[in-house]
């Protein structure tokens, strides 16, 4: 393996024919040959789904539940499929939302995998909260999760969707910064246009809210960022989702500079 794909989709959930959206994104993610696939919004059924018919071409498949038990949470969870098997996988909660009437529980999935050029990988997915008061509480716990002595020899990619304006709102953003953690698209595209939502057939793009992060020192791997999974569908009807994806791809055939 020379290099390496990841993909975040937020796959909406189980609105407007989702088993049909859903095969449609698989069939995407198999023509561009994807490594990993971290999914947002998929309740377990739907997750059962997509293990067994959509994304059945990654035979290791991980889910991490919205529900810490305390309440009956909105039915959401965070999934991620993988060519590679996990050495570890695992969920940390990051709160629940406070301004939402049936609230769910906000997580960071992480697994850990060793590449076949021998580098440690540890790919981290979230969906972060809407309301602005937590956004800050959840990027840094996602960088005090990053910062686990656990994955101190890894290279961390976190994707997902972040709910913050990622070219406009750089204060939610700051813990990143601080511990030299890079948006993956404006290092490599600059000030392109790169907008995953809302999608909707009626309305234009406006909002940047989907992508990936890794450490400064390992942008040199980092070979191109692509949004993916933007035609819609049955004659240009149905689309994959109410939000782009994002695939990265990143070089493991040496070391960087």
């Amino acid at each position: 393996m020379h290099s390496l794909r990841i993909v975040t989709q937020n796959i909406w959930n189980v609105n407007d024919h989702w088993q049909e959206r859903a095969d449609a994104i698989g069939q995407n993610m198999r023509e561009l040959d994807v490594d990993i696939i971290c999914i947002q919004e998929s309740v377990p059924d739907h997750f059962e789904y997509l293990k067994s018919h959509s994304f059945r071409g990654f035979p290791h498949a991980y889910y991490a539940a919205s529900d810490d038990g305390s309440q009956t949470p909105r039915p959401q969870g965070l999934a991620i499929f993988s060519r590679l098997a996990a050495l570890e996988d695992g969920k940390v909660e990051i709160g629940r939302e406070r301004e939402m009437s049936n609230p769910w529980m906000r997580n960071l999935q992480y697994i850990r995998v060793k590449l076949p050029s021998d580098h440690s990988l540890a790919v981290f997915n979230t969906h972060l909260f809407i309301s602005s008061t937590q956004k800050k509480t959840g990027i840094a716990t996602c960088v005090e999760v990053m910062q686990r002595e656990e994955f101190a020899d890894c290279i961390h990619v976190l994707a997902g969707d972040f709910n913050i304006k990622l070219d406009t709102q750089p204060d939610y953003l700051a813990p990143l910064a601080e511990q030299q953690y890079a948006d993956i698209w404006t290092a490599k595209n600059g000030d392109k246009t790169g907008y995953t939502a809302p999608h909707d057939l009626d309305h234009p793009l406006d909002e940047r809210i989907d992508g990936h992060f890794t450490q400064r020192d390992q942008l040199d791997r980092v070979k191109r960022v692509k949004l993916v999974n933007t035609e819609p569908i049955n004659d240009g009807r149905l689309l994959l989702s109410d939000h782009i994806g994002v695939m990265a791809e990143l070089d493991f055939d040496g070391s960087t500079s």
